[in-house]
């Protein structure tokens, strides 16, 4: 993602977060490819934030679900739900 469009992206994430009743003083950029990966502080989640346009981010939780029902190893949903934020999807992970 570009400069301007990561600063959009965390505000969508910071939204989201404080939407789950999660406390956000700090993030860090983790990754910046097609999405951005953030680690939200001081709540320690970890944030995926994507355009909306490529509507990846619910198959990545089904995806996560599906495996974790059969016990592989994969990282824990903090939330199952996709949150759609302007032009963004966001999904949180456990840290």
């Amino acid at each position: 993602m570009r400069a301007d469009e990561i600063q959009r992206a965390t505000q969508a994430a910071v939204s989201s977060a404080s939407w789950l009743g999660l406390t956000v003083d700090d993030t860090a950029v983790l990754q910046n490819a097609n999405t951005l990966t953030l680690r939200l502080r001081p709540c320690d989640v970890l944030a995926r934030v994507a355009p909306a346009m490529h509507q990846c981010a619910q198959l990545e939780v089904d995806v996560a679900r599906r495996l974790g029902e059969v016990g592989s190893p994969v990282a824990a949903l903090e939330s199952p739900e996709v949150f759609v934020r302007g032009d963004h999807v966001v999904t949180f992970w456990t840290y």
